[in-house]
C-alpha cells in the first residue's frame, strides 16, 4: 500500500488519538466530579436526583466513544494495511502484528506506524 507523506502524517496522528481521548476523559471525569461533589451532596439531602451528575456522564460517554471507534478504526485500518503490504511474506509477521494488536491495542498499533509505516 502506497501513502503519501501527507497521508502518513494524517494516520500517525490518528495514532495517537485514543491516547488522547482517554487523557481527555479522565480530565473530564475527574474535574466534573470533584467539581459538583457539593451539588451531589445537596442533591442527596434534599431528596432530589443527581440530575446534572447524569448530565456530566453524556460528556463523558461521547468523549470515550470516540476514542475507542477511533481505536478500533486505527486497528481495522492496520491490519488492512499490514495484510496487503505482506502479500507474498511467507513468514508469520502477519499473524505476529495482529495477535500485538489485539492483545495489546494502542501501543502495538503506535509500534507499527513507526515501524512499517
Amino acid at each position: 500500500m502506497n501513502l503519501t507523506k501527507t497521508q502518513k502524517t494524517l494516520i500517525g496522528i490518528l495514532h495517537f488519538l485514543p491516547i488522547i481521548g482517554m487523557i481527555f476523559y479522565f480530565i473530564f471525569f475527574f474535574s466534573f466530579f470533584l467539581g459538583n461533589l457539593e451539588h451531589f451532596e445537596n442533591d442527596v439531602q434534599t431528596g432530589r436526583p443527581p440530575l446534572a451528575f447524569f448530565r456530566g456522564f453524556v460528556g463523558a460517554f461521547v468523549i470515550l466513544i470516540l476514542t475507542i471507534l477511533i481505536s478500533l478504526g486505527i486497528k481495522i485500518f492496520d491490519i488492512i494495511h499490514l495484510t496487503r503490504s505482506n502479500k507474498n511474506d511467507s513468514s508469520n509477521k502477519v499473524l505476529m502484528w495482529i495477535l500485538l494488536f489485539v492483545f495489546t491495542g494502542t501501543i502495538s498499533e503506535i509500534v507499527y506506524y513507526f515501524i512499517e509505516i
